[in-house]
């Protein structure tokens, strides 16, 4: 009887253990909330262009200004920049969305966002960081909606 006790002891041990250790194999895109995007892309968008603006498309949905003044390249402005966006484009980011992506020469990206029924569109601004080849929104003053 005890070494009955002690075996599932044991087994239970073991299953808490692996619980504890085991690889969460959710996607990323899954996690970050860009899987439930209804966007479309036209240009010549790279993965991490892409994937920054999904990031920021799912932050202005959810209304989430912190969140995306986290995204900025320089910071300068992010906040105000964040907080212009999400009350301005957050109702509109709720409908099926075109992402249309233009690549200049200088390490920027243009991305114009349109909202289905909306009128105008969100024009944002990715520059490289070429210390750790990474993109953020250019989000100092003359780059964003009034």
């Amino acid at each position: 009887m005890r070494a009955t006790r002690i075996a599932g002891s044991l087994a239970a041990a073991a299953l808490l253990l692996s619980a504890c250790t085991a690889k969460d194999h959710t996607p990323p895109y899954v996690k970050d909330g860009t899987a439930d995007l209804d966007l479309s892309v036209t240009g010549q968008p790279v993965p991490k262009t892409l994937a920054l603006v999904e990031k920021a498309l799912v932050r202005i949905q959810r209304h989430d200004a912190d969140g995306l003044a986290k995204l900025s390249y320089d910071n300068e402005h992010a906040k105000e920049t964040a907080d212009a966006w999400v009350t301005k484009w957050g109702d509109a980011a709720q409908k099926p969305m075109v992402a249309n992506f233009l690549v200049s020469p200088k390490k920027y990206v243009d991305v114009t966002i349109r909202f289905k029924g909306v009128k105008g569109s969100l024009s944002l601004t990715l520059q490289e960081d070429t210390d750790d080849w990474t993109y953020g929104i250019v989000t100092r003053e003359g780059f964003y909606d009034d």
